[in-house]
């Protein structure tokens, strides 16, 4: 129902591009609660944030190894020549010869040499590197959980604003019919009565005129509703519907008549919205960057240890081992971290900042839905009395005009009065439901009463 009001304005220059007769097929008809449903589990939007969220979860996961030792393994074949290099300083007596200097000899023949090594390693202090990182890696999922309730809310409010659009699509293709219908019961009297020489022939004219504008305006409500079905299809995302037709959810329930209280919504928003839940974990994760960062200033301290079975034939090889303890200090890279963790204390001031206008925004958007949600309930008891005034002005014309008092242009100007009024009695129907769905995304939540499903 992101349709509605804005439905209403759209509709009908998209019936003139597509032309008077949009070929659909045969709609299926959903409850709210199906097509709600329904849109939770095939809508695009909701598989990529399931994709983001498994992600943000993963990668978790990879943080937390950072605790645990690292173990590798490897194996080695070369077949390599045994060639003796001398290195400056080497000396006779080096190579346990005597005093007449050294003769190199070279030799062609060449020999396998086979390596196994297996060595583990484990960070025993690393002053918040790794804490660091695991923990903007947890605030990360927190965050995707975020952008998912964010997701699932936006899905929610664009399938229910459009499932009351083809409602009140619907609703204005049936006041169109009944104005055609109308229409032209009165073109066809006004004929009879001038063919029978009680009317003079410009009533006919009228009315003929009038009937062919009413059923012009009827076939243009019948594609609006047709393009109104498509979109609420196009909501919900299942590739299995060509176009969807309503059930009446019937009115809301009498407790939320109103009117909408401002502050109170701005409170439920500041703790439900799950944007800002989504920000606030993305301001935990940068902490956790900024400490793990802010580590790679200082040593670390870890322990390793190494096996080793090296020789020239794999039955007989020579084995070694060692363990312990090293101190890794950063030198040269300082100044490369010094500009990382001013890029990351930039960033969290900037989702500080992001924060401070979000609450900013929050507070807009709560009070405009709250006055829009309060003006449309206000608005719906003038339009009812006009559209009863319409109904008994029409009934007045039609007897003034079948007695002879009255003439074809006050007929015709109350059937169009009371097609306006019956129109308008729908807009403000419309108008109140897309109110009350801008209330509940403006302050996080989704009601049981739209949705079957309770909030979340």
């Amino acid at each position: 129902m992101i349709g509605g009001l804005r439905c209403c304005a759209w509709m009908l220059p998209v019936t003139v591009l597509i032309g008077p007769h949009l070929a659909v097929a045969q709609p299926t008809v959903l409850t709210l609660d199906q097509a709600v449903a329904r849109a939770m589990a095939a809508a695009p939007a909701m598989a990529g944030a399931a994709a983001d969220l498994d992600g943000a979860r993963a990668r978790e996961r990879a943080a937390m190894t950072g605790w645990l030792p690292s173990l590798s393994g490897s194996a080695a074949y070369n077949r390599q020549t045994g060639n003796f290099a001398p290195r400056p300083g080497l000396s006779a007596s080096n190579l346990g010869g005597g005093g007449g200097g050294f003769r190199y000899e070279s030799t062609h023949k060449s020999y396998d040499y086979f390596n196994f090594s297996l060595t583990m390693s484990q960070t025993i202090w690393d002053h918040g590197r790794t804490l660091g990182a695991h923990r903007a890696a947890i605030a990360g999922v927190g965050a995707a959980e975020g952008d998912a309730r964010v997701t699932r809310l936006d899905v929610w409010e664009r399938v229910v604003s459009r499932y009351y659009g083809v409602l009140a699509s619907r609703q204005m293709l049936q006041v169109a019919q009944r104005a055609a219908d109308q229409a032209r019961r009165h073109a066809d009297r006004a004929r009879a009565l001038v063919e029978a020489g009680l009317r003079p022939r410009i009533d006919a004219v009228r009315a003929e005129a009038d009937a062919q504008n009413a059923e012009a305006a009827r076939l243009s409500a019948a594609d609006a509703l047709a393009v109104s079905r498509v979109a609420l299809a196009t909501a919900i995302g299942d590739p299995g519907l060509s176009s969807v037709d309503v059930v009446d959810p019937g009115p809301l329930a009498e407790d939320d008549a109103g009117p909408f209280d401002a502050a109170e919504g701005v409170r439920q928003a500041v703790g439900q919205r799950p944007e800002r839940a989504a920000l606030a974990a993305r301001i935990v994760a940068q902490e956790g960057v900024i400490r793990s960062v802010r580590a790679r200033w200082l040593p670390v301290v870890a322990a390793n240890a190494s096996f080793n079975d090296s020789g020239l034939e794999v039955h007989e090889l020579v084995w070694n081992w060692s363990v312990g303890v090293s101190v890794t200090v950063p030198v040269l890279s300082a100044v490369q971290t010094t500009y990382e963790y001013r890029e990351a204390k930039a960033r969290l001031a900037r989702l500080h900042a992001d924060q401070a206008s979000l609450d900013l925004a929050l507070r807009l958007e709560v009070e405009q839905a709250a006055a829009a949600v309060n003006e449309a309930n206000v608005r719906m008891a003038p339009i009812l009395a006009a559209l009863d005034a319409a109904r008994e002005a029409l009934e007045l014309a039609q007897g003034r005009y079948e007695a002879g008092t009255g003439d074809s242009v006050e007929l015709l100007d109350a059937q169009a009065a009371l097609a306006n009024a019956e129109a308008g009695e729908v807009r403000a129907r419309l108008g109140v439901a897309l109110a009350r769905v801008a209330w509940n995304r403006a302050v996080g939540r989704i009601p049981a009463r739209l949705s079957g499903e309770g909030a979340p």
